[in-house]
């Protein structure tokens, strides 16, 4: 269960990050998969949409941008309309700050940017 929604959160390409994961130290990629993904992200009172723009939102408040363009990708790819990420992320500018959510906003656009043209 915890592989599925790893891909699920991060979108096409999962594979890729966990090998990073993996080449940093293998026991990373046992942690993403069983207890983040295996138990933080599968408990019954938040649906996985939730999830996604709490995990998104937390990255974003945090500045790891890196890591909120791969969930980004996810959320775009799994269907979350864009217009819910977006307005999640305006709300940044009262709880950490406009710099800070410019930059996630950045971040945001240039991520959708790619699937109003593209799809990868």
């Amino acid at each position: 269960m915890g592989r599925a929604l790893r891909a699920r959160a991060q979108g096409r390409h999962t594979d890729k990050l966990g090998e990073a994961l993996a080449a940093l130290d293998p026991d990373l990629l046992d942690y993403a998969d069983g207890f983040i993904f295996g138990s933080v992200w599968t408990g019954p009172d938040l649906p996985f949409e939730d999830r996604m723009l709490v995990a998104i939102t937390a990255l974003a408040a945090t500045g790891q941008t890196a890591q909120l363009g791969n969930y980004l990708h996810g959320a775009l790819q799994d269907g979350i309309p864009p217009a819910r990420i977006k307005e999640a992320l305006k709300m940044l500018v009262v709880y950490v700050g406009f710099p800070t959510a410019i930059t996630a906003l950045a971040t945001f656009d240039a991520v959708a940017a790619k699937y109003a043209t593209s799809e990868d």
